[in-house]
């Protein structure tokens, strides 16, 4: 049986520079990967949409309280065009495999301090 799995999330950009503030590089390589921070530019905006992506990614797949998934196993992209595109590695990917999951398709926003996201995919149970 094919179902529709979404997730959605907001995050405050303000969340993004405090963390950036209080704890520099060593936050930046917990949350987010290399590709990510070049894609964003390290603009605390564009990471905050990320995050959110990482964030909504993680309601689609709906882990087990017990899974541990870093959030760099979620890492929102660019493709050739631009657009957002989600990579899955390690323990996220585990998941997505689980549930039959293929393309997760995923939409970003951010304006005046709020970053949103919704991922979408189909997936097999």
């Amino acid at each position: 049986m094919t179902t529709i799995r979404t997730g959605t999330d907001l995050a405050a950009v303000e969340d993004v520079i405090a963390g950036i503030d209080a704890n520099g590089d060593r936050y930046l390589t917990r949350v987010f990967t290399q590709r990510e921070r070049a894609d964003a530019g390290d603009d605390p905006e564009r990471l905050a949409a990320r995050f959110a992506g990482k964030e909504a990614v993680l309601k689609l797949l709906r882990p087990r309280r017990s899974d541990a998934v870093p959030l760099t196993d979620i890492a929102i992209v660019h493709d050739a065009e631009g657009a957002p595109v989600v990579e899955l590695a390690g323990r996220a990917a585990e998941l997505a495999e689980a549930i039959g999951c293929g393309t997760i398709a995923v939409s970003l926003a951010h304006e005046r301090g709020l970053a949103t996201a919704t991922a979408v995919a189909l997936t097999a149970r």
